[in-house]
């Protein structure tokens, strides 16, 4: 006689510990609709109305929110409690009896000075990150040999010299406090 299978509901621990692994972004988003949804007790339909959206944008919202474009998910988060952020990506443990340490959400501070403040002179855009960018309280030889005559010229706050040709552009680059290059850097 077959033993029988014992008096006890399956915990489905594992199948669950796989799931959490396996959660993308676009996933947790998916989640985060739904679990909005849920409080307010609401069918798609109804919450799809109630956000003045489509049916099928809620279900796309849900199902594979990594296929629509970031400020469309930022916006469709908002108002649920729940925020998109960036995190670093944790270092590997240091020994196989240690936890894997957990990610750390990239605060404003994380970013130099440099890389937020540092734009050409009409603004328009950043340095290239691939040249080191510094903040000069003299103009640069350059300045005075081609613009310093023009009536409207006005003198760079920063600056971005070109490495020469043939030199290491890493050489004397700075470091910033997340031990990387720092921002702008060569």
């Amino acid at each position: 006689m077959p033993t029988p299978p014992p008096l006890t509901y399956p915990t489905f621990a594992l199948d669950l510990l796989r799931a959490r692994a396996a959660l993308t972004v676009a996933d947790h988003v998916g989640l985060a609709l739904r679990a909005h949804r849920r409080v307010l007790r609401m069918s798609q339909r109804a919450y799809a109305r109630h956000r003045g959206w489509s049916k099928g944008h809620l279900s796309r919202l849900e199902a594979d929110a990594g296929r629509l474009r970031l400020c469309d998910v930022a916006a469709a988060l908002r108002g649920t409690g729940y925020i998109l952020a960036l995190c670093r990506e944790p270092a590997p443990p240091r020994g196989p009896d240690e936890p894997a340490p957990a990610a750390a959400v990239v605060r404003p501070e994380h970013w130099s000075r440099t890389e937020l403040l540092a734009r050409v002179r009409d603004g328009s855009r950043r340095f290239p990150a691939h040249h080191r960018t510094r903040q000069v309280t003299y103009p640069p030889s350059w300045w005075w040999a081609t613009e310093a005559t023009y009536v409207h010229s006005v003198a760079p706050d920063w600056y971005a010299p070109r490495p020469a040709p043939g030199l290491d552009p890493d050489a004397d680059a700075d470091t910033d406090a997340t031990g990387g290059r720092a921002s702008g850097a060569a």
